[in-house]
């Protein structure tokens, strides 16, 4: 979930549709300073259930409220920081490198409880999504590509989910969704990277299979680099 760039690809689809590719480019490389706004809010949602860890319904408010204040406030920062193709993704990977190290004694994994499907959160989950791209593409034309783009960052389908699990497990399980995001962020990063470089030349779906393929890439890299070492004798 983590390292899905779900909202970041609806937008680069919406903006190449309606706004053009020059657009839409733009928008995808100022996305990667969105995503350095987007790790706050996994570290203020921490912090916030830390603070308040009952009764559960306020502790799964205080963790939206602080989580999305801290996204807010973190993108008016990132806006008057003059980030350029140099600088933008150096940035964000300390970002991601500095959060990481922050959680990495968080637990990797929690135990949930199988229980029944519900239709009716797994509609919020598309309502959502759905009109935060709606509402995102609108006004993309008074917004610009800059804040068109650190919008998007906003963690639209993570933050619902941790905040449902959350509510239904306990604050334990939000755990490995908070340690994991940074390492997954900077996969969107990449993503919207290759985005930003080649969507002019190549095209729409070229630029979006190969994006995936850099992303995918990466992710299998880490992953490597994260599986057990065997025990020397």
């Amino acid at each position: 979930m983590g390292s899905a760039p779900q909202l970041a690809v609806l937008s680069l689809i919406f903006f190449s549709i309606e706004q053009g590719p020059a657009f839409a480019a733009e928008s995808a490389f100022w996305t990667i300073p969105g995503m350095a706004a987007a790790v706050p809010v996994y570290l203020g949602y921490l912090a916030a259930t830390r603070l308040v860890p009952g009764p559960r319904a306020w502790s799964v408010a205080a963790g939206v409220s602080v989580g999305t204040t801290t996204f807010v406030v973190a993108t008016l920062v990132l806006s008057t920081i003059p980030l350029g193709p140099l600088t933008a993704v150096p940035f964000a990977a300390a970002v991601c490198l500095g959060a990481g190290y922050l959680v990495r004694h968080l637990p990797d994994s929690a135990t949930l409880r199988r229980g029944p499907t519900s239709v009716s959160l797994l509609a919020i989950r598309v309502a959502v999504s759905a009109i935060t791209v709606l509402v995102v593409t609108s006004v993309a034309h008074v917004l610009g590509p800059k804040w068109s783009g650190l919008v998007v960052g906003f963690p639209v389908n993570g933050l619902p989910v941790m905040a449902l699990l959350h509510a239904r497990y306990g604050a334990e399980v939000t755990m490995p969704f908070i340690r994991m995001f940074p390492v997954g962020a900077f996969g969107i990063c990449l993503f919207n990277l290759v985005a930003s470089w080649t969507l002019a030349r190549i095209g729409l779906p070229a630029t979006i299979a190969l994006a995936y393929a850099v992303d995918v890439a990466y992710l299998a890299a880490v992953a490597w680099l994260r599986r057990p070492r065997p025990v020397s004798p």
